[in-house]
């Protein structure tokens, strides 16, 4: 009797080879996840040197999984939170070397208010950090946004909401960044941004936030501005009614509030700051709404606060947020395309904030007027009023001619 009539037989060479067909497939998964987690590992490796920051940190994408990693390995003095209005903005190298501490770059790709604040929670277990720098325009919002994003995974922080350490997060940000398809993307992306920077390429043809825009391309916009800030002699127009209700959000500004006193409690000095978006881009009546809040919020918290609050506006009209408007400006030094800030503003920005000098060839117009802190100030609110009536061309009896005059000579 052979096997094909015997059922049993027949049962027992089928589980067999069943057998055979799974550990030979097991087999093969195992090698090729021991090939992968090497590849990643040794990627990540790259990832931690610190003559290639400036790429990890500006690179869009992966920062929501990375980041929370890559910090608690770097151990900053600062670290900027915030969207990608923040992350263009601060090169940590060229940053670190205006302020002359070690900053690290935490703002992600549309960072929402709730991942901002959960990644300030997950930052007070270091003893090195002394300042956290908050892009406020994460939470001033003129209309609701999601609470997360694709890639948010609080499993890798080193706390959870409740402010509890994580029990699993060394073995989950192990297989994070050995097995997942975010390291596999991360790392392709990496590679070849290094390749091309060691080839001698420019920094604007691999890293967007280095693009430059072109502000002669905006003509008629540019011109709308020039009429609007800088108009003819008694004609300056008066602010008006915001054509839609304002809108912020008490879930953005309560997580604004946790985040704010977890770096009090802790002793972590917080830099707060609007940024200077150019004033093609500019609501001048949300704007002013915006900062005159912020400075009230800010205020109130630096009463209860174990450690120093500073506020900055860099949003009003001044020689970076008017770039292009009187001269034109065929490759922006301050903008991308988008509108986003480059890091040589971030440069600027981070002189401003911790009273360091400003970069070599700075614009005198910039140096004499760019930000202050406001918490310090007993002038704070009319300070604000009168930046922001620059916006429609309100600038009172003094400073017109002057600064109109300066901008020219830039």
């Amino acid at each position: 009797m052979d096997r094909h009539s015997n059922p049993a037989i027949h049962d027992e060479h089928s589980l067999a080879a069943g057998r055979r067909f799974v550990r030979i497939f097991a087999w093969c998964v195992s090698v090729i996840a021991v090939i992968v987690a090497c590849v990643n590992l040794v990627a990540y490796s790259f990832m931690l040197r610190d003559d290639n920051q400036t790429i990890v940190q500006l690179l869009a994408g992966w920062g929501r999984m990375y980041k929370p990693i890559l910090y608690d390995e770097a151990k900053p003095n600062v670290a900027v939170y915030g969207a990608s209005w923040a992350r263009d903005a601060f090169d940590p190298e060229a940053t670190s070397r205006v302020i002359g501490l070690k900053l690290f770059n935490h703002a992600v790709s549309g960072g929402t208010a709730y991942e901002t604040r959960r990644f300030g929670d997950s930052s007070l277990d270091n003893p090195d950090l002394q300042a956290a720098i908050i892009n406020l325009n994460t939470f001033y919002r003129s209309s609701p946004r999601a609470r997360v994003r694709y890639g948010f995974d609080e499993s890798i922080l080193d706390v959870d909401p409740e402010h509890r350490p994580n029990r699993w997060v060394a073995l989950k940000r192990t297989y994070s960044l050995a097995l997942t398809g975010a390291a596999a993307g991360a790392n392709l992306k990496l590679i070849s941004t290094l390749r091309a920077r060691d080839s001698g390429a420019a920094p604007s043809t691999y890293l967007e936030a280095y693009e430059q825009a072109n502000h002669t391309r905006r003509h008629e916009q540019m011109e709308i501005v020039r009429q609007r800030v800088f108009p003819d002699p008694d004609q300056a127009s008066k602010p008006s009614p915001p054509d839609s209700p304002l809108w912020f959000g008490s879930a953005e500004l309560m997580e604004l509030d946790v985040m704010i006193d977890g770096f009090c409690n802790s002793g972590v000095d917080i830099y707060a700051y609007f940024t200077p978006t150019h004033m093609r881009q500019q609501d001048c009546n949300l704007s002013a709404f915006e900062e005159l809040s912020a400075l009230e919020f800010l205020q109130r918290k630096q009463t209860t606060c174990n450690a120093r609050i500073s506020y900055f506006d860099f949003s009003y009209a001044n020689a970076v947020t008017l770039e292009g408007v009187l001269t034109p400006v065929t490759s922006s030094r301050y903008y991308r395309p988008d509108g986003h800030p480059r890091p040589a503003m971030g440069e600027l920005m981070a002189a401003s904030m911790f009273n360091r000098d400003f970069p070599p060839g700075t614009p005198a117009a910039i140096e004499e007027d760019f930000g202050v802190d406001l918490i310090t100030r007993p002038d704070a609110e009319g300070w604000l009023l009168e930046r922001a009536a620059r916006c429609e061309g309100d600038w009172g009896e003094n400073g017109y001619t002057d600064f109109k005059d300066a901008l020219l000579a830039q």
